[in-house]
């Protein structure tokens, strides 16, 4: 049953190759190449956050602690590590919208690898014993965590090519880091408050998509 697990938290990264490649006609090489760029950008990810020290003199104060912590970590780290990690990647006649799909095969690969580790952690934890119950949550960080990687990602790649094409435009970058770590301050309550990560979700979605018509028009 674990490997179900496995190959359930690979379906968006499986979905968005078989899009890119048959729909959109980006190369397979260069997709495969952001996927292991994807995998590399778990690790320093993952070694930031936990060596990362904590905020002593916040924690009297746990909802502004826990939003900047929020913010610090999982918007600044992850999203400048993705903008860092996605600059070698294939950019030669690129357009704005081939570059958002190669960056959003790339987010997809980063959620999918973490969706892996939080499985078998999980598994780990629980002895395998109950592990079914994990089912359930990977198919909502699909609609949710997953998401939100792929589109910041998005964002994160639109800023590389700005700084590449035209003036950079550093909102793009702090949209994607802000929405990433406002994201998972709401997720990580367990009480009511934990719904108001679903407006964020879709206003990630949103600002991605006006931040590349935008660009687009820009070109027209």
């Amino acid at each position: 049953m674990a490997y179900l697990g496995i190959v359930l938290c690979f379906i968006p990264l499986i979905l968005m190759f078989i899009i890119d490649t048959f729909c959109f006609k980006l190369e397979a090489l260069h997709q495969l190449f952001a996927i292991l760029l994807g995998l590399f950008a778990v690790l320093p990810i993952s070694f930031i956050q936990y060596f990362l020290p904590g905020i002593k003199f916040l924690e009297a104060m746990p909802v502004l602690y826990s939003l900047l912590k929020s913010i610090i970590l999982y918007g600044l780290v992850e999203e400048m590590v993705k903008m860092v990690l996605f600059l070698p990647l294939p950019h030669k006649d690129y357009t704005e919208f081939k570059t958002l799909m190669l960056a959003f095969i790339f987010g997809a690969a980063i959620a999918s690898f973490e969706s892996v580790v939080y499985f078998l952690t999980y598994l780990q934890n629980s002895q395998i014993t109950g592990g079914k119950l994990l089912y359930g949550s990977i198919f909502l960080r699909i609609f949710s965590s997953d998401i939100i990687h792929i589109c910041c990602t998005g964002l994160c790649a639109l800023f590389v090519y700005t700084l590449r094409n035209k003036p950079a435009k550093i909102s793009i970058l702090v949209t994607a880091i802000l929405l990433h770590g406002i994201y998972d301050f709401f997720a990580g309550f367990t009480n009511g408050l934990r719904w108001f990560s679903v407006p964020v979700i879709l206003l990630t979605i949103a600002e991605c998509r006006i931040k590349y018509t935008s660009l687009q028009t820009e070109n027209q």
